[in-house]
């Protein structure tokens, strides 16, 4: 790889505010998510708290991810979109000391509402349990490829699936997000992936300018063919939440607190 491919996939990593990561399931299917990328030692990397243990050892289990940034909402100036192949490194940081160490800046910066947990010392403390992490860090890279920007965040998503030559993934719209049989178009108006038949995932994601305090996603999966995504799964929805109330606040961060805590009694079984 060049290194000025390297310098966009880093630089991107850099200024996006979120991102999102495709990868391959326990059973080999595709799947997308949101995160929010972070950089370390000059390469692109993201984590998750212990609530979402199980989600981070599917994805280091994938044989191959593709990082994608597709929206450039609150993202800095220089920001490219693009998707790469790549691979993930796990890394067990319980304690949390290397997160807030490597990560705390950026992850403050990029997620406001991370700040309600850790923006100062006394809140690190009382929400002890939000700083353990499990970090991922991604290498191996792949040729970074072009995508089409997410203009439109209410009528596209982000689409991945098994190709000849791997894990793919591309901005797509969608024609009805109902349908059965959905379609989807590139952006340039042209039918997209005509070709393909295989296992494919679809996320839509969306979140309120500039506080993120209000976040949503659905998710489905299903099979590419002809441009259309058969539907076989559906996860969330297309609508922002209500912004919460006090009470709404605090069940959430209850049960966050509560996951979080198992997450770390279960990584302290294992280790035993």
């Amino acid at each position: 790889m060049e290194d000025s491919a390297k310098n966009d996939i880093v630089s991107s990593a850099d200024l996006a505010a979120t991102a999102e990561l495709a990868y391959l399931d326990h059973s080999g299917n595709p799947r997308v998510r949101s995160i929010t990328p972070v950089v370390s030692d000059g390469a692109p990397a993201f984590t998750l708290t212990y609530a979402e243990a199980e989600a981070a050892r599917e994805i280091n289990a994938s044989p191959e991810v593709c990082l994608v940034f597709s929206d450039s909402r609150l993202a800095y100036a220089g920001w490219k979109s693009l998707f790469v192949s790549a691979r993930t490194r796990l890394a067990a940081d319980p304690k949390g000391d290397d997160f807030l160490e490597r990560f705390l800046e950026q992850e403050l910066r990029k997620h406001p509402p991370s700040r309600l947990y850790m923006d100062t010392l006394v809140l690190r403390r009382e929400n002890w349990w939000y700083t353990p992490r499990l970090m991922l860090f991604l290498e191996d890279f792949g040729e970074p490829r072009q995508i089409a920007r997410r203009s439109v965040p209410k009528d596209t998503g982000v689409l991945a699936w098994n190709s000849e030559d791997g894990l793919r993934a591309e901005t797509v719209e969608v024609g009805d997000w109902e349908a059965e049989r959905m379609p989807l178009r590139h952006p340039d108006g042209e039918t997209a992936f005509a070709g393909a038949d295989a296992p494919a995932a679809l996320l839509f994601h969306d979140f309120s300018v500039p506080d993120m305090e209000q976040e949503t996603s659905l998710h489905i999966t299903g099979r590419l063919s002809g441009g259309r995504l058969s539907v076989e799964n559906r996860e969330g929805s297309r609508e922002l939440p209500a912004l919460p109330g006090l009470i709404s606040r605090f069940k959430f961060q209850r049960s966050l607190k509560k996951r979080c805590a198992a997450g770390l009694e279960e990584h302290e079984a294992r280790r035993s």
